[in-house]
């Protein structure tokens, strides 16, 4: 019987082709996580270019609008460089895209600078940036970014204490920028700059020993660059002390402060840009 087969050999090839269909499942699976990790880090990436933008901007429209017009060209080029990473932001797909999409639609009128007042000017960029942060924790939270690498176990100190320490580090910047330029300085915003004071303190030295204990665990050398970025906080924390809040009438220029606090704003975003770094694909 020349179409007789040993029923070993149906069995056999019925395993095989088993075997080979989760192996291409397996295999597509792999692919499709890999995809989604790569798309969720540049999310992060580009949400890490536009918070620090979006605090760039409220800063220099507040020192504007409390009366220092030398601010004008820099908040121009600001606004220039945040509509380009916007439209980058259009362009993404993935399972956020609601969230993108307000983000997107509160730039549009944000950037026509129709605010009316200093205090609504921040109101608008506070809201803006923390929508920014929730969406930077809902993608960041999505999938296992760090693929259970020991290595990488402190990234939630990333995605929370750090930028939040940074956006804090931002409003006061964004608010002290606006006291140096009016000259003067009410009871309550001193009280408002005090807590600003105390949660950059508080967030920042949290972020550090959290850091500075996965060093401690993990070596890496001095990836963190956890001392150097320690002084520049401190020194900005020291301004903050000094300038503004020891004096109603203070002397320092709006861009003199602008620049310090940037200092140490610019510091705790390169701590994010470290995790973005040791986020893509080993080579």
């Amino acid at each position: 019987m020349d179409d007789f087969y040993p029923l070993g050999l149906y069995l056999g090839a019925g395993a095989a082709a088993l075997t080979l269909a989760f192996y291409v499942l397996h295999r597509r699976t792999q692919r499709n996580k890999q995809m989604q990790i790569q798309l969720n880090i540049r999310q992060l990436a580009l949400l890490r270019v536009l918070i620090a933008g979006f605090q760039r901007h409220r800063g220099l429209s507040n020192g504007l609008l409390c009366g220092d017009a030398s601010m004008d060209k820099d908040l121009t080029d600001t606004r220039q460089q945040l509509d380009q990473h916007i439209r980058e932001a259009q362009q993404l797909g993935g399972s956020h895209q609601d969230a993108w999409s307000s983000l997107i639609d509160h730039w549009s009128r944000l950037r026509e600078g129709r605010i009316g007042t200093p205090a609504n000017n921040l109101t608008q960029h506070h809201l803006i940036i923390r929508n920014s942060i929730y969406l930077m924790e809902d993608v960041a939270s999505e999938v296992d970014l760090s693929e259970g690498r020991a290595a990488l176990n402190y990234l939630p100190c990333i995605w929370r204490e750090v930028v939040q320490a940074a956006e804090w580090a931002g409003q006061a910047r964004a608010l002290g920028t606006g006291i140096a330029a009016a000259g003067r300085s009410s009871a309550e915003q001193r009280v408002r700059l005090r807590f600003l004071y105390q949660k950059i303190q508080l967030l920042a030295g949290t972020a550090f020993a959290t850091l500075q204990r996965h060093t401690g665990e993990q070596p890496q050398g001095d990836l963190f660059h956890l001392p150097h970025r320690q002084r520049v906080i401190d020194d900005f924390l020291r301004c903050i002390e000094q300038e503004l809040l020891g004096q109603a009438q203070p002397a320092i220029a709006a861009k003199a402060y602008f620049q310090h606090a940037t200092q140490a704003i610019d510091e705790l975003l390169a701590l994010v840009d470290t995790a973005l770094q040791q986020l893509q694909p080993q080579r």
